[in-house]
């Protein structure tokens, strides 16, 4: 068992939606199908698809035509070519970065290639109360400098947080006092609550608020395209001048890089998201693949429980989306993967679509078995200096 972020059905191979496999099908046996390369920018299908999923159709940025993306290889891309524009263009000579503490590995290289070398850190999970730390999290912003471009995780993000309205209207506060700029990762749409609106409420919420915003946006896990490389830097400005002019700048980087993007996976996801039939259908997959990323929660929670590992971990249940954050140490971490060849991030996250009921009670187990014998020995050290002493 592993962390890698693929969505894994029962029988452990990468879940792919029917309706995905519908699209797929249909667009590889279309005889009139074009080979030419795409524009530069993307499919505009699915750019148009794209965008209006993340921010919905009635979207005041789109009626008022501030909204577009450009088409990347997977969220890489999008941060890759949304850094170098910032890098190049964005209103101050010194741009700060701020990064979640726990997140700072995935992307402080991305920005630093791009010239985006003033990186700084928020905390974002609090150790002691296994959740959300909100409170170090906004004291983090206020002393980041202003202008700072923020990286934002939302709903389906690799510590399985979540975050309330009220959360996200605190941090939008900070971020709006301080002239900040969003760099959101829509990352999988929908997996986290089953609703691909209620996971992409930040960036609407944020739109709504008036903020000039990018947003990288992942399809590979809620549609299952890993290989086709798949992702969109959405980006909202003020008015449609400046968009044009930001889209006109991104297509001249976008020459520079990859020329233009991969065609078979884009057109997938604009078929499924523009054919009422197939939305429905991959809707109603979702929700059922969330079901069970639920219930395979509680059932580790619930082993964990009965097995009487002298931890609590209600915190299982309060995360969602593909990964959970165990609370592991990163001893606990090595334990596993020499002995029990159970394979986590160092921060303890686990992939719990990898948990099904041929190696559940094994993962349970192993889990409560570490974390006895780190009690156990600590509690043999105490002893020890208690008869030193």
């Amino acid at each position: 068992m592993c962390s890698a972020g693929v969505f894994l059905s029962e029988d452990c191979q990468p879940w792919v939606p029917l309706p995905v496999r519908k699209a797929y099908k249909q667009i590889i046996d279309d005889p009139t199908r074009n080979y030419e390369h795409l524009p530069v920018v993307g499919v505009p299908e699915f750019i148009r698809g794209v965008t209006e999923f993340a921010l919905g159709k009635n979207s005041k940025a789109i009626l008022q035509n501030r909204a577009s993306g450009v088409q990347t290889p997977g969220t890489t891309g999008a941060f890759r070519i949304g850094a170098e524009f910032l890098h190049r263009y964005y209103i101050t000579k010194k741009t700060s970065v701020c990064i979640a503490l726990l997140a700072y590995d995935r992307y402080h290289w991305i920005f630093e290639a791009a010239g985006l070398t003033d990186i700084w850190t928020y905390r974002f999970w609090d150790e002691r109360n296994l959740g959300l730390a909100l409170p170090e999290m906004l004291e983090d912003l206020e002393k980041s400098p202003d202008y700072s471009i923020v990286v934002l995780p939302t709903s389906c993000n690799p510590l399985g947080i979540q975050l309330c309205s009220s959360d996200w209207k605190q941090i939008a506060d900070v971020m709006k006092r301080k002239s900040m700029f969003p760099f959101f990762h829509l990352k999988d749409q929908g997996l986290a609550s089953g609703d691909a609106d209620i996971d992409a409420w930040p960036v609407r919420y944020f739109v709504a608020e008036d903020f000039e915003l990018f947003c990288a946006q992942s399809f590979s896990a809620s549609f299952g395209l890993y290989g086709e490389r798949v992702g969109n830097l959405l980006f909202v400005m003020k008015s449609n001048e400046v968009l044009l002019s930001v889209r006109s700048q991104l297509e001249g980087l976008v020459l520079g890089i990859w020329s233009t993007p991969t065609c078979v996976g884009s057109r997938v996801i604009a078929t499924v998201l523009n054919n009422p039939s197939l939305y429905a259908e991959w809707q109603e997959s979702l929700k059922m693949s969330v079901r069970r990323l639920m219930i395979v929660r509680e059932k580790i929670r619930e082993k964990l429980r009965l097995l009487e590992t002298l931890k609590c971990w209600d915190h299982l249940n309060k995360q969602a989306g593909l990964f959970a954050y165990m609370g592991l140490t990163s001893s606990q971490v090595d334990i596993l993967a020499k002995n029990k060849h159970i394979y986590l991030s160092e921060h303890g996250q686990m992939n719990i679509s990898g948990l099904n009921a041929s190696n559940l009670d094994y993962v349970a187990q192993s889990i409560h078995d570490v974390t006895m014998n780190q009690f156990s020995a600590k509690t043999a050290r105490h002893s020890r200096a208690e008869k030193q002493f």
